[in-house]
């Protein structure tokens, strides 16, 4: 059988009838409310014991902050709140350290195009060759150069793997500078950017400065552009800079691209090209593609004309590949001699180098419209085109790898053919440029002069149209400013002057809602 509880003898709750215990359990009751109630005060007026005790108890450990903000890492934590960060100056060509990937057999056929841009007071950078040049290098002219470390380890594709050590390799070089290198009247800035490219880029060297402005360099930044061709992209990576165009790693990505280069050579040694690897070792390190469209791979054949006529309106940065297309003006017979006037106007006023302008011309009967790619040609139409066509490149090449009419990461229009002449625009190429006035420059275009075989258009408006031989467009400085407001076309206007035989273009900032329309 089943005990019974003895009941304890004596006073107390236990002791008295059932009024008696009601009477303690409500007592018992309210003490256990006063006590919550107590701690709960000390709680909210005393939030921190000091030791962090009974507060922390309350507190998730791995759950979001008094505000919502999830927990940062311990590190940061650590070290504190980051200070402000001091007041610095702009960059400058002294801030930026260039790697030119080249070979030694071929250099001297191809320097020219290093010669076009780089200036040994103001730049700092080697060419990297793959083993000592056989004659005198031409230090006055050109970067002083250095051998590249032996990559044969890596294997059948050891001379991509050489290519893809060069921004770590010129990182290093940097790095083993002693302190203070320099002069006491032009002391040497601390490297910012490093800069890679190949051995027939033509680098822009303002418009370079004016993009890497735009980003904090003491950030993790990779800044390029992938191919103009989709079945590059497509081949190789959407999200990779293409190294002849040139690309662009901050300081910090190529510290941290120096530690883990060689690693990723390994894992990706069966990637065709150095760029490919460079981008799956910033991937790993989580640092996407900056996409900056003034960065040209050139990865087209026959004439780039249409392209480069119809540069959209950013910086040029760069152009590549210029020995594998037809010479980009009929000014040269050689690629170095085509893109010669282009730089030299560059010069002048870089941030507007092939900049478009779009105007149009109204005389008895006709309508022309005429777009101005500044310091490289002109196109005049001698009929009404829309800006939102004339903005498109004409198709005048074709793809790289299978020379197909596209696709390309742009919209094209076809080119009229030879024989409809009254579809064709007349083309004038840029035959001088000067400093003229106070705050501008003066650029003129010749007509280019179409062969004898090619039949003209008898229309009226071509044949007006044929009396212009030179187009002169005057044009203020751009400011490297311009770059840092929102990307806008600027506005012409023209007139006729000497009979008709000259266009005179004057090119300004549009104002405020100014329309250009036919």
């Amino acid at each position: 059988m089943l005990h019974k509880w003895k009941v304890a003898e004596g006073g107390g709750c236990a002791a008295g009838g059932g009024d008696q215990s009601r009477r303690c359990v409500a007592a018992s009751l309210s003490m256990l409310i006063a006590a919550t109630l107590a701690f709960l005060a000390y709680v909210a007026f005393f939030p921190n014991d000091g030791a962090g005790g009974l507060y922390r108890l309350w507190r998730c450990q791995d759950c979001a902050g008094e505000l919502g903000e999830l927990p940062g890492d311990e590190a940061a934590a650590a070290d504190g709140p980051s200070p402000p960060r001091a007041a610095r100056a702009p960059t400058t060509l002294s801030h930026i350290v260039f790697g030119i990937g080249a070979s030694a057999r071929t250099w001297d056929q191809r320097r020219g195009y290093a010669e076009l841009w780089w200036r040994p007071d103001q730049m700092r950078g080697h060419v990297w060759l793959d083993e000592e040049p056989v004659g005198p290098w031409p230090a006055a002219t050109c970067p002083p150069y250095r051998v590249s470390a032996d990559a044969s380890r890596f294997g059948d594709r050891a001379s991509a793997a050489r290519m893809a050590r060069i921004v770590v390799d010129s990182f290093l070089a940097v790095a083993a500078e002693p302190a203070g290198n320099g002069t006491a009247a032009a002391p040497r800035d601390e490297p910012r950017w490093f800069v890679m490219g190949d051995d027939d880029t033509v680098f822009f060297r303002d418009n370079l400065v004016a993009v890497l402005r735009k980003y904090d360099h003491e950030e993790m930044y990779y800044v390029g552009a992938p191919s103009e061709s989709v079945e590059q992209d497509v081949m190789h990576s959407y999200g990779m800079a293409f190294g002849g165009g040139g690309f662009a790693v901050s300081y910090p990505a190529a510290a941290a691209l120096a530690k883990a280069i060689d690693g990723c050579l390994d894992r990706y040694v069966y990637f065709y090209g150095s760029d490919q690897r460079v981008q799956a070792c910033l991937a790993e390190l989580g640092v996407p593609l900056t996409r900056e469209p003034g960065f040209h791979q050139v990865d087209i054949r026959g004439d780039a004309y249409g392209m480069l006529a119809a540069h959209p309106v950013a910086p040029l940065v760069s152009l590549h590949h210029l020995d594998h297309i037809q010479p980009i003006s009929p000014r040269g017979k050689t690629a170095l001699e085509a893109v010669r006037p282009l730089v030299g106007a560059s010069r002048l006023d870089p941030a507007r180098a092939l900049q478009q302008s779009f105007c149009y011309q109204r005389g008895p009967g006709y309508v022309w419209s005429v777009s101005v790619a500044w310091g490289y040609t002109v196109q005049l139409y001698p009929w009404a085109v829309a800006p939102h066509d004339l903005e498109v490149p004409l198709r005048t090449f074709r793809t790289w790898r299978s020379w197909a009419d596209g696709p390309f990461v742009f919209n094209t229009r076809p080119l009229a053919p030879p024989r409809d002449a009254c579809a064709r625009p007349a083309m004038f190429f840029l035959s001088d440029a000067r400093n003229e006035t106070a705050r501008g420059t003066v650029t003129e275009y010749a007509r280019h002069v179409v062969p004898a075989s090619e039949k003209e258009c008898d229309r009226a408006s071509f044949r007006a149209a044929s009396t212009v031989h030179t187009v002169r467009v005057i044009a203020p400085r751009m400011s490297e400013g311009d770059w840092r407001r929102a990307p806008r076309r600027q506005c012409c206007k023209t007139k006729r002057t000497r009979w008709g035989s000259v266009l005179e273009v004057r090119i300004w900032r549009c104002g405020r809602g100014e329309l250009t329309s036919p």
